[in-house]
């Protein structure tokens, strides 16, 4: 399934959907329409399918929040789950050796491990500050900011904040912050 289309692994959604919300009925229902079929899951979908799985998510988990917000809420959640797939273990043995700091630098190899046609590049800003440029279609800015978050709760001692902190089509820029000792 590559045809340049870009593709994300299925970890995301097995930590997601799988393994954290567990869709039934019309929320399983709603999935399946965007091409996700929980009870069928493909080793890989187009990174189109994830962005509307998450607005699906959104709507059926936090129908009270706007969408932006109910899906970084998702990526906070998810982290915990993901962490538990054969990539999200990977990944966590990363952060635990490299530290969250160095961990935040390898960006642009670990995004390659679950997504194609997505990049990153790491910019130091300050002490424990980074800026992420994320490029790539079908951006979920606020999943992956969520994400951020959760994932560094579980497994380090810093109060991480991820916030985007500028959104563009096929790219947004994002700002972490709290990694200084």
């Amino acid at each position: 399934m590559s045809d340049g289309i870009p593709t994300t692994d299925n970890s995301v959604f097995e930590g997601l959907f799988g393994r954290l919300l567990k869709p039934e009925g019309a929320f399983a229902e709603d999935l399946r329409a965007v091409g996700y079929d929980v009870d069928k899951p493909a080793p890989r979908y187009p990174t189109q399918v994830l962005q509307e799985a998450l607005h699906v998510a959104a709507r059926h988990v936090y129908p009270e929040l706007p969408r932006h917000e109910a899906i970084h809420k998702l990526g906070q959640r998810f982290s915990e789950r993901y962490l538990t797939t054969i990539l999200g273990r990977i990944t966590r043995t990363l952060i635990l050796a490299l530290g969250v700091e160095k961990f935040v630098m390898q960006m642009p190899k670990i995004v390659a491990l679950s997504s194609t046609g997505m990049t990153a590049t790491v910019q130091r800003t300050g002490a424990g500050e980074y800026l992420i440029f994320f490029t790539g279609e079908y951006l979920s800015p606020d999943f992956i900011a969520g994400a951020f978050e959760g994932g560094a709760q579980d497994v380090s001692v810093f109060k991480l904040k991820a916030e985007v902190v500028r959104r563009e089509p096929a790219e947004f820029d994002l700002k972490i912050t709290g990694l200084k000792k």
